[in-house]
């Protein structure tokens, strides 16, 4: 990976971790339970060059992840931001439910190339996703890992929620603007290059 990871220092200190989620379970958590979080090249290493499997991607999909990241000018966001921009694209639930599921598949086992699945909840709500202009390696994802994990765990014992929300809140903006830093040290592209990388790749209307 050469000498960029050594230039690339991103302060962390006083991040804590995050709150797990408490929403019933949706069709998205079920497949979360039946595949092997320590599974799926798009887990545990870069994904691989694509060899013609990105036209069975639902291109809807695609749209919503561009969307979240027209919206939000990030490299990393949270499943959720996908789910919420698919309401808008797919009024039938059914439909909508069998798309979201298929994308995190999709994304876990490294189908899409520039998506990498950086952290796992057990809500797939609070799945964190990475959109890297370059094809990342296993050493830079275990660092985006990393940084993503500050995200993992709730050590709070607040007992007032607005106090709770609030220090959720802060941590994950250090978090997200931590991840943004490294990728966009590394790939030296802003995040609307690669909504255009993905848009271009699949056909899409960015």
């Amino acid at each position: 990976m050469g000498s960029t990871l050594g230039k690339v220092f991103i302060s962390l200190c006083g991040i804590s971790h995050g709150m797990q989620g408490t929403v019933e379970n949706t069709n998205q958590d079920y497949v979360n339970q039946t595949v092997e979080k320590a599974d799926g090249p798009g887990f545990n290493g870069p994904a691989p060059t694509p060899s013609g499997g990105q036209a069975g991607i639902d291109k809807r999909a695609i749209k919503a992840v561009i969307n979240v990241i027209k919206r939000k000018r990030s490299f990393v966001f949270m499943y959720e931001d996908v789910m919420n921009e698919l309401e808008k694209l797919i009024p039938n639930e059914d439909e909508r439910d069998e798309i979201i599921a298929n994308l995190n598949l999709d994304i876990m086992y490294g189908e899409i190339r520039h998506l990498y699945m950086i952290h796992m909840d057990e809500w797939g709500e609070w799945d964190i996703i990475a959109a890297s202009p370059i094809d990342l390696d296993t050493e830079q994802l275990a660092i985006l890992r990393i940084l993503a994990n500050r995200y993992d765990i709730d050590h709070y014992d607040e007992d007032d929620l607005d106090e709770l929300y609030l220090n959720v809140k802060n941590m994950r903006k250090r978090v997200y603007e931590a991840i943004n830093a490294v990728i966009r040290a590394w790939s030296k592209r802003k995040p609307m290059d690669v909504a255009r990388m993905l848009a271009e790749e699949h056909g899409v209307e960015a």
